[in-house]
């Protein structure tokens, strides 16, 4: 039993406050989806404008002051943006109090690739409550609920506050599930330019709240640098399937960076050590052939279904062409070469449009994060070894040319600076590359990359924080963060007393969030308990 009524009174009450559920459902509805491929000179950011206006028009309600800060329009942008409006909101709760506790949230969501929608019982971009108390829809966690509603609720609950001793500043970001380009990384950019106490700074706070990641205290967030790589021709399906395993392998590479700080998933969520470990993550592979041959059995296409960097497809789209009677065998011919728990199946719904007289499948994986890749099981690099092994047999033309480009979602280890991450994984990648095929180009461009965030785990913000969360959202402990959140943005920030700006992730993703992938949800009452750790944390010494 599902409800996708705005006014749903069960889920407005588990949430606490029937006008954040309303807010939350109007956000999922507008979808400020944010997609950059430029692989494919796609960048697509089609409703930031509506949603920040959504947001600005919530505060103002809620009795909160708020500017918006866009980059495009103050003329502070550097290098081509693609004339995409960058909106931020500001939202400030000012009493003129000595200090200042910064709540930094995103509204962008990923995108619902066209793999996924079969996959969803309920519409993606509708929020939707179902008879097992969760709150269903894209960006109903990741950040709408968990970090643009929580905060705003707890900001006006605080607004009401006799004894508030602390100003309060919420920054609703965009450009977040691709490096922050426009968002925390504009920001920091436009506050570069003022001294450091001038009241124009946006980041200017004694500690920071990013309410985007699981319910624990997290005080270490990965480094993430998003890697595009292609050819400068067209190339042979052995060269392009020869790159793919060589970006695959840069995993092996990325973990023996070891992390001071323990891993969120150890021992329970299939994590491969008990700490935090660099990672590699061929995300996305898209391959397009000369056109269909009748005589040979030919890839003519391939396609990871997903439309972001940072997300593990569930499926790889392969598409063959050649004589039917070998086309019609090629599946039973394949199958026997996967190990579980993949799977090769007639192709589903695929971002490829259908080409006639072709044979077209679908290598079955489990989708996830890209920054948690030991929760899923990618389809991209069995793809490869299975297009090898058909091409080793004799059973496909390893000869056939095509563009070939893939995507690889890097993360670093907290306390890795960038540059070094960097120039292990591009020197791996590019030895093999002046020995093997010169034409293979691989770029980190640096407005998709960040360094980690790394804060000790004694910090006294860190300690405050952790009693806090075990009574609001029955967590215990402090750890680090696979995911590249914002935090990693805040490297190099000082408080207004010129110390390290302390930075504390948590959140309400729990393992039933389902973040990126199809049936994303949240329990409204972890959104409560996000707002309750927000009003306290602010309120007690």
């Amino acid at each position: 039993m599902a409800s996708s009524e705005p006014s749903s009174p069960e889920a407005a009450l588990a949430l606490g406050d029937d006008a954040a559920f309303r807010l939350l459902a109007q956000l999922v509805s507008i979808a400020p989806t944010n997609v950059e491929d430029p692989g494919h000179k796609r960048w697509e950011k089609p409703n930031y404008l509506r949603a920040s206006d959504a947001i600005v028009r919530a505060a103002r309600a809620f009795g909160l002051a708020t500017r918006v800060y866009d980059p495009v329009v103050a003329g502070d942008i550097v290098g081509d943006w693609h004339g995409l409006p960058r909106p931020n909101v500001i939202v400030d709760l000012n009493i003129d109090a000595p200090s200042t506790v910064l709540v930094l949230a995103h509204y962008d969501v990923v995108p619902v690739p066209t793999e996924q929608l079969a996959r969803w019982k309920s519409p993606p971009h509708t929020l939707t409550y179902r008879s097992d108390g969760r709150l269903y829809g894209r960006g109903s966690n990741d950040d709408l609920g968990s970090g643009v509603v929580a905060s705003l609720l707890a900001m006006r609950r605080l607004s009401d506050a006799e004894d508030l001793s602390r100003n309060v500043r919420l920054v609703a970001a965009c450009d977040e599930e691709t490096g922050g380009e426009g968002g925390i990384e504009a920001i920091k950019a436009h506050d570069a330019t003022l001294p450091s106490n001038d009241p124009g700074r946006i980041l200017s706070a004694d500690v920071a709240l990013i309410p985007d990641g699981s319910p624990w205290t997290t005080v270490g967030s990965s480094g993430v640098a998003f890697l595009d790589a292609s050819f400068s021709r067209r190339v042979s399906l052995a060269d392009a399937l020869a790159y793919g395993d060589t970006l695959v392998g840069l995993h092996e590479v990325a973990r023996t960076w070891r992390s001071v700080y323990a891993s969120p998933d150890w021992p329970d969520r299939h994590a491969p050590d008990p700490v935090i470990t660099g990672r590699a993550t061929v995300t996305r592979f898209d391959l397009s052939a000369l056109p269909p041959d009748g005589e040979r059995v030919r890839l003519v296409a391939a396609h990871a279904e997903t439309e972001a960097a940072n997300q593990i497809p569930r499926a790889v789209t392969i598409v063959f062409s050649g004589p039917e009677i070998e086309r019609s065998s090629l599946r039973a011919r394949l199958e026997p070469l996967l190990a579980p728990p993949f799977r090769l199946e007639p192709a589903g719904a695929s971002a490829l449009a259908p080409i006639p007289g072709t044979l077209a499948l679908q290598l079955i994986g489990e989708a996830a994060h890209g920054g948690y890749p030991h929760r899923g099981h990618n389809p991209v690099p069995p793809t490869f070894r299975l297009l090898k092994a058909a091409v080793d047999r004799g059973w496909v033309d390893p000869a056939s040319v095509g563009e070939a480009t893939y995507a690889v979602d890097l993360r670093l280890i907290p306390e890795m600076e960038l540059a070094k991450g960097l120039a292990a994984a591009l020197s791996y990648v590019r030895s093999w590359a002046a020995v093997r095929s010169p034409s293979a180009r691989i770029e980190a461009p640096p407005a998709r990359c960040r360094s980690g965030y790394a804060l000790p785990v004694d910090h006294p913000a860190a300690r405050k924080l952790e009693r806090i969360l075990e009574e609001t959202l029955n967590a215990h402990g402090v750890r680090g963060e696979y995911g590249g959140t914002d935090a990693s943005a805040l490297v190099g920030l000082a408080t207004p007393k010129g110390e390290p700006l302390p930075a504390l992730v948590f959140g309400s993703m729990d393992p039933d969030s389902h973040i990126h992938d199809a049936e994303e949800s949240t329990d409204p009452r972890l959104i409560a308990g996000v707002a309750a750790t927000i009003e306290r944390f602010v309120r007690e010494p």
